[in-house]
């Protein structure tokens, strides 16, 4: 058994390189194979595609194009043989999301060169794209006639005794959103910084958002409005925000505050410094507008996305990380859980112990204690304390929102507000549950239930449609979404979110085609398609609402066949979390702040709930949240 050191495993880029560098030495005498076997990233699949490899008599070194299925599309993976040695290992291609799976398309074939074998551990919080890319080094194994067992020596972490106590101003547990914001914030002002993260790779929630940032008030925006017509808009100013939630009636629950927001008040206050602090430090943002047969999700000027829709976030995540280690005054300490807060005489929170994967110590003391570790929808015990009407349904979030900061909160004097409230849910993929969030933008379609009736108004969806869909239980727990070879089209070559989202669901075969709507309602057990389809096509052409009151119905053609994904609306986040004032202080039963104790992000729940509102804008409350907790301890520490 290998052991490979945590700080290896975690310089992975830079190994990476080097193999690349070598695998160019031995390219000119070596034979290439293009693999046209499909190897998807699980054992049983794995193996079908190991027995259909035809298998040299001998040893035939050079390199080796091969693949295999990631969780977005299909990962592309050089290895170079020479003298019964992997000598490089490279990943050519991928579409793995950024900030999550390029982590592994970097770091597992750098581990795999250096020990000589498949069997490195996954990469936490990067497990899919891990196993594709050792998928494909093990099909590119048996095609170079080579024994895999030969190159599956198991490979863990080093283990160590070590205890380390360590200051700062600040200790931060989560470098996700919220936590990374607040800390390029305080490093920039000179403070010092430590943050823990449990997952090998930063980031929570943020590479994986579906949102953008608000930026009403910011100079960004201003310089964009050359005319000022934007600003006279309903979402042009901080005033204009308001009175739009306010009058959206749907969202308004008056029994708190009277119908006041101050939380949302502060948030879209803060918006525009928050913008503009982002661009000035070297963030893109999507371009501001709507253009001609211009889609780009997050172009309108109400809200700028950061980089490109899902993914593009993943690049301001990994700049911020980036930012963070820079500093001399900043760390971020990965794979490693905190465990318990530390508290002095007086009851001030005043740092936190945490365990290392590895088996390391810390103790890390601080003048301020954050909690930004996120929310709790992979805790199934929380669910059914906090949010019993979704405990047992799939929530399709980062693996790493199990809760623990917010029972530390509570451990600490905190409690949790906005249990049970409704949640919202995007569609995704049945069997891989890969997103399909706006698909219905990209591809018009209709959603149909178990017997194949049109389910409501998924076009102009604010996604409690389709959460109430999978509440509904007469709907049964089988949902497609059937669109023609038009949409289909469209979503083969899907751009309008910045890279291609959603070709995947035809290279896993998810996405399926019948030759008509008979075969299809047949095959799928959909005995009312036909009717639907047809009731929907009518109101379409006669341009008129449909029986649900949803204006225009796209009109599907069914003369090339039908298309249809099984999907699932599946939740993403939770409403519950630590109940925090406008200023990110932890606040205790009678409303008064925990000393020493601050949080921001999903590890408070919904700031729309904390104002009584529908949640919906997650990324952009811990974005805010995150910085304004950089704000408040500028001032107090």
């Amino acid at each position: 058994m290998a052991k490979i050191s945590r700080r290896n495993f975690m310089r992975g880029a830079a190994m990476g390189t080097m193999g690349a560098a070598a695998a160019g030495l031995l390219t000119a005498c070596g034979n290439t194979a293009s693999s046209t076997t499909s190897a998807p990233a699980s054992s049983a699949a794995s193996s079908e595609a190991a027995s259909a490899v035809t298998k040299p008599s001998s040893p035939v070194d050079g390199k080796y194009v091969t693949k295999a299925m990631g969780h977005e599309s299909w990962v592309h993976v050089a290895t170079t043989f020479f003298e019964g040695k992997i000598t490089a290992c490279e990943v050519l291609s991928h579409e793995e999301t950024i900030g999550i799976g390029n982590y592994a398309c970097s770091r597992i074939p750098a581990a795999i060169v250096e020990h000589q074998s498949i069997n490195v551990p996954n990469l936490r919080g990067s497990s899919i794209t891990s196993m594709a890319v050792k998928a494909a080094v093990k099909e590119a194994i048996e095609l170079a006639g080579y024994n895999v067992d030969d190159f599956s020596k198991e490979v863990t972490l080093e283990t160590s005794n070590e205890v380390i106590e360590e200051e700062a101003d600040v200790v931060i547990m989560g470098a996700g959103t919220s936590g990374l914001t607040c800390a390029c914030r305080l490093l920039e002002a000179g403070y010092s910084v430590i943050l823990v993260e449990k997952r090998d790779i930063p980031g929570g929630s943020m590479s994986m958002t579906y949102g953008g940032v608000a930026t009403a008030g910011s100079q960004l925006q201003y310089n964009y409005d050359v005319d000022g017509s934007f600003r006279s808009s309903a979402m042009g100013t901080l005033e204009g925000m308001m009175n739009f939630w306010q009058t959206m009636e749907q969202y308004h629950r008056t029994e708190f505050f009277n119908g006041e927001m101050p939380y949302m008040t502060k948030q879209y206050t803060v918006a525009g410094d928050l913008v503009d602090w982002m661009s000035s430090i070297g963030i893109g943002f999507n371009t501001m507008g709507n253009y001609e047969s211009a889609t780009q999700y997050g172009a309108s000027t109400p809200y700028l996305a950061p980089g490109c829709y899902e993914g593009g976030a993943g690049y301001a995540m990994m700049f911020m990380a980036q930012r963070v280690e820079k500093y001399e005054k900043g760390k971020i300490i990965y794979s490693t859980s905190v465990t318990d807060l530390i508290k002095d005489e007086s009851g001030r929170v005043v740092g936190f112990h945490a365990k290392g994967d590895n088996g390391a110590s810390y103790t890390l003391r601080g003048k301020a204690v954050c909690l930004a570790s996120g929310g709790f929808a992979k805790n199934p015990e929380m669910l059914k304390k906090y949010n019993p009407d979704y405990a047992d349904f799939f929530f399709n979030c980062a693996s790493s929102m199990t809760g623990e900061g917010i029972q530390m909160g509570i451990d600490a004097g905190g409690y949790v507000e906005c249990e049970n409230r409704a949640l919202p849910a995007f569609l995704s993929s049945y069997k891989s549950k890969f997103e399909l969030a706006f698909i219905h933008q990209s591809a018009p379609g209709i959603m149909v239930n178990v017997r194949g009736d049109n389910i409501g108004n998924i076009i102009s969806d604010n996604h409690y449609t389709m959460a109430k869909a999978k509440l509904n239980k007469d709907n049964g727990d089988t949902f497609y979404y059937v669109f023609d070879e038009a949409s289909a089209v469209k979503l083969r070559d899907s751009e309008s979110y910045g890279f291609n989202g959603y070709v995947a669901m035809f290279e896993k075969g998810e996405a399926v085609h019948y030759d008509s709507v008979e075969k299809a309602s047949e095959e799928l057990n959909l005995p009312n398609l036909a009717d639907s389809i047809e009731a929907n096509n009518a109101a379409a052409l006669a341009g008129e609402p449909d029986e649900f009151g949803r204006r225009n119905c796209p009109y599907i053609e069914t003369r090339d066949g039908l298309w249809a994904i099984r999907v699932d609306p599946t939740f993403y986040l939770t409403t519950a979390g630590l109940a925090i004032d406008t200023d990110c202080h932890v606040l205790n039963e009678e409303k008064k702040a925990i000393p020493g104790l601050y949080a921001a992000g999903d590890v408070c729940g919904s700031i729309e709930e904390k104002d009584a509102k529908q949640y919906g804008m997650g990324f952009d409350a811990a974005l805010t949240y995150g910085y304004i907790m950089g704000e408040t301890l500028k001032k107090e520490i």
